[in-house]
């Protein structure tokens, strides 16, 4: 009897440790106690493909190779959304990260992209509307910093150009975000106490600093339409003031605007990098 083709193999044994958690495995976790035994499929699947070992069954081994997929994709998502759990609990979070994980498997060959759907996830399985929206406002913002972290490289234009007239556009570390709750304030403070946020939007921005250190913070509503425009079409600062002048504030506000955007290192030139920036 021929042996099936290696890509059937792998499907088949990457589908048994797409099964959940069960037994000692699962005890070594915190997620929600469960006393079902394995799924047929996963155990099938380990008589077909793996033999005994001297002290253990092929369901055995199987499980060693299962633990170890659920124990780093858990680990994974622990560290990534630090904010999340503080916000809705621990026994919540593990509920949620299961359920998700089930429904979103890796698949990548980096981790990062692993959280990338939870914040669409939380929208649809998060019952109470204030929970869901501080909760996807805090995994957006986490999501985010995991992005800008890889983002390319970019030399910032001098202010000198920049009066010249050279197009600039945002750095591809920075990433623009609205949101329904004041997510950015309530992770810069740590507290548990959020201001009354109901049919309130927020914008904020997630950038890396030159530095390469994560930074996020809320931007006002007439800066993000500015810096949203920037994003999308480059152009020179006349262009810009222009297309922007309903956007545009005293000249105070916007030196200030400006001063804080040009220390930030936010402004290249549009053939700077060569990858698309990241948006969530």
């Amino acid at each position: 009897m021929n042996a099936p083709p290696l890509a059937e193999t792998q499907r088949e044994f990457f589908g048994a440790l797409l099964k959940p958690l069960r037994g000692r495995s699962r005890r070594s976790t915190e997620l929600p106690a469960c006393d079902e035994p394995h799924d047929p499929v996963f155990l099938a699947t380990a008589d077909s493909l793996l033999r005994h070992s001297p002290s253990l069954l092929p369901a055995e081994c199987l499980e060693l190779y299962h633990r170890q997929y659920w124990f780093r994709i858990l680990d994974s998502l622990e560290e990534d959304f630090p904010g999340l759990i503080r916000l809705i609990g621990k026994e919540t979070f593990w509920e949620i990260a299961e359920n998700y994980l089930l429904e979103n498997p890796s698949r990548g060959f980096t981790l990062r992209h692993l959280g990338t759907r939870l914040p669409e996830y939380l929208k649809k399985h998060l019952a109470d509307p204030v929970m869901q929206r501080r909760a996807v406002a805090v995994a957006e913002i986490e999501c985010a910093m995991m992005a800008v972290f890889e983002a390319p490289d970019a030399v910032p234009v001098p202010p000198e150009h920049i009066a010249g007239g050279t197009p600039i556009t945002l750095h591809p570390a920075v990433i623009l975000l609205a949101h329904q709750a004041n997510a950015s304030d309530w992770l810069h403070d740590e507290s548990t106490s959020w201001l009354d946020d109901a049919g309130v939007h927020f914008h904020g921005a997630v950038w890396r600093t030159p530095t390469h250190n994560l930074r996020h913070t809320v931007v006002p509503h007439g800066a993000f339409r500015m810096l949203s425009q920037i994003r999308e079409h480059p152009m020179s600062l006349h262009e810009w003031l222009s297309v922007c002048a309903s956007d545009v504030p005293e000249p105070a506000t916007l030196t200030e605007w400006f001063s804080t955007w040009r220390d930030r290192e936010w402004f290249v030139a549009p053939t700077a990098f060569n990858s698309t920036p990241i948006t969530l």
